[in-house]
């Protein structure tokens, strides 16, 4: 028989397990920086290799595009400094974001020649390939 009052201790630690994974994942800067990613497309098109990353919400001037020896480094970061007063927030969510993604490349590309541009959210990054020659090894 159910008493009127009566606690699921259950529901209870859903909801402890609940704040304490906004505290750690939505609070705290380090780990925020590690969950951020973006999803890429990596096309290899024969005569050069496409990126596209998906950054919705960034300008072109957050966004760094560089190389790492092999590797293609993508780095975003959006702030909204700017304080609205008189606006009580139940929640604000568009406040922040920072993306990191390193993708390794193949080798064989050239990458003082990679071209990059943004629009619509998407950033696309071409990158040639270097031309394979075909070397024949000589039968003894």
């Amino acid at each position: 028989m159910w008493r009127r009052g009566w606690v699921d201790p259950f529901e209870e630690l859903r909801r402890t397990v609940e704040r304490l994974n906004r505290m750690f994942f939505e609070g705290i800067e380090p780990f925020r920086e590690f969950r951020e990613t973006t999803a890429v497309d990596i096309i290899d098109e024969g005569e050069k290799i496409k990126v596209l990353a998906d950054l919705p919400g960034f300008k072109k001037e957050e966004i760094e595009v560089f190389f790492e020896g092999n590797d293609l480094v993508i780095k975003a970061e959006s702030k909204e400094e700017g304080e609205e007063k008189g606006r009580d927030f139940i929640r604000r969510e568009r406040r922040y974001g920072r993306v990191y993604r390193k993708i390794a490349l193949p080798e064989g590309i050239k990458i003082e020649s990679a071209k990059a541009s943004y629009r619509n959210g998407v950033l696309e990054i071409e990158i040639p390939k270097e031309k394979a020659e075909k070397k024949i090894i000589p039968l003894e």
